[in-house]
């Protein structure tokens, strides 16, 4: 549990979690401490297995995206990819009328007609924060939590496993690096738990880049941990991935209103309480709570009843 939470805020907390998040169902198995070796490697690793059933099983992180992205422009959305938002502008009575953004591919401008304007853009909202509204009185305490992960497949894992239960391991070395470990539909196993807070965060997320020796040690755990033959790596790497995932100082992520009244000079909306509105701060979860933090979202947008308390996830 994140530190900072306590009393009502750590059972709706709770109450969030168990909302948005299909918790992982079956029996777990915990394992006392056990020695893994291979060649002049010798270390004792702590390690815990939760194995799930039918639709509790992981689902795919990046087919979920390309299927919300694909209903959003079913349903009319309008993507504006790669863009930038770099202004907003105001009518007469200095409320919120609109926002600019310009094009990352040819470079023109477009003004974007709004009375409301929601920021999630994961590590990157504090900039995109402070770039609309360079004169305002609060800040947004997103950093980043950058890690490594990979997608492989080993020829120890077959459709004939993924019929009985696909399983998440969790490991935890002397050397402090957590490895986890994920079995997928389809015979694909991703791991991860190599992070860094120190890795500076670049402008764009495309410019963010594989450290090859960070990859080489996921290699080399997952060989180890999927029981590979000594001094042999037969695991077939399906992707090697990057990113910077936005975390906040209590570990518990925003889903607020930003009132008018710290948006800075001359700049309010007509929206009573506040437009403004930032979904940010997940972690590594960001995914998995995408869904039901945008429910939440959306009923600060549209004023109505929430289905959670969110005084938890202000700022």
């Amino acid at each position: 549990m994140p530190q900072g939470v306590c009393g009502r805020e750590r059972l709706d907390l709770l109450r969030y979690l168990a909302l948005l998040v299909q918790t992982t169902r079956g029996p777990r198995i915990k394992r006392d401490v056990t020695e893994h070796q291979s060649g002049s490697y010798r270390r004792r690793v702590k390690m815990s297995r939760r194995s799930a059933k039918g639709k509790q099983r992981p689902k795919y992180p990046q087919r979920l995206c390309q299927f919300l992205l694909e209903e959003c422009i079913k349903r009319g959305v309008h993507l504006h990819h790669p863009a930038r938002a770099t202004a907003v502008s105001t009518d007469v009575r200095d409320e919120l009328a609109s926002v600019r953004i310009e094009s990352l591919d040819d470079g023109p401008e477009t003004d974007l007609p709004c009375t409301r304007l929601v920021i999630t853009a994961g590590v990157w909202t504090p900039a995109v924060f402070r770039q609309l509204f360079p004169t305002a009185t609060v800040d947004i305490p997103v950093t980043s939590l950058a890690g490594h992960s990979l997608v492989v497949r080993s020829p120890r894992w077959t459709a004939a496993h993924e019929r009985d239960s696909c399983h998440a391991v969790f490991a935890t070395d002397s050397n402090g690096f957590s490895p986890e470990l994920f079995s997928r539909l389809g015979g694909d196993i991703y791991i991860a738990g190599l992070n860094s807070t120190d890795t500076p965060v670049p402008k764009r997320a495309t410019d963010a880049a594989v450290d090859p020796a960070a990859v080489e040690l996921l290699r080399t755990v997952s060989s180890r941990l999927l029981r590979a033959p000594d001094d042999e790596v037969d695991l077939e790497v399906v992707r090697e991935g990057f990113c910077h995932r936005p975390v906040t100082p209590s570990g518990v992520p925003f889903l607020a209103r930003i009132p008018d009244a710290t948006l800075g000079h001359r700049c309010s909306t007509r929206i009573v309480g506040g437009g403004v509105f930032v979904g940010a701060g997940h972690g590594p979860w960001g995914i998995s709570l995408a869904l039901g933090s945008g429910k939440v979202l959306s009923h600060l947008i549209e004023g109505s009843p929430t289905s959670i308390d969110v005084k938890p996830f202000e700022i």
